[in-house]
């Protein structure tokens, strides 16, 4: 006879929705460090446009306020991006807690089925255990008749 848990299916939904935490996570991290990387590209444009300017030496008017506004610009998309990493990063840490949720939750549900698996099976010793007492037993009673 073979163990068959009766809340399989259930178990089966906890490994599911733990998996689809798993891949909502992965985005998320994926996410994260995408923004990342394009904050990273945005200061080293800012860098080499600011390197670029301490090394000329003669301005005109007109190319300082280009260079400015040019400036402000780099800056606000830094600072947007810089929103959206924090944004990104609490969906991470929503993700990661939501995740260790369905975790524990599996666990439970394993850790039960498990449970219900040695029990079954300490029933299933214990049934052999009966029969091969009996059998022990009419053994005895048939040789102690014979004799």
């Amino acid at each position: 006879m073979t163990y068959r848990f009766p809340l399989q299916k259930v178990l089966d939904l906890k490994e599911k929705e733990k998996q689809q935490a798993q891949q909502e996570l992965g985005l998320s991290l994926k996410k994260q460090q995408d923004i990342e990387l394009e904050i990273n590209g945005w200061l080293q444009k800012r860098e080499a446009v600011q390197q670029n300017h301490q090394e000329r030496k003669e301005f005109k008017v007109a190319e300082l306020h280009e260079h400015q506004r040019y400036m402000e610009f780099l800056e606000q998309q830094i600072l947007r991006l810089q929103r959206r990493l924090h944004l990104s990063s609490k969906e991470v840490e929503k993700r990661q807690t939501v995740l260790m949720e369905k975790s524990k939750d599996e666990k439970v549900w394993q850790q039960w089925k498990q449970n219900q698996f040695v029990e079954f099976r300490q029933q299933q010793l214990k049934q052999e255990q009966e029969m091969l007492d009996e059998l022990a037993t009419t053994r005895y009673f048939r040789q102690q008749k014979m004799q």
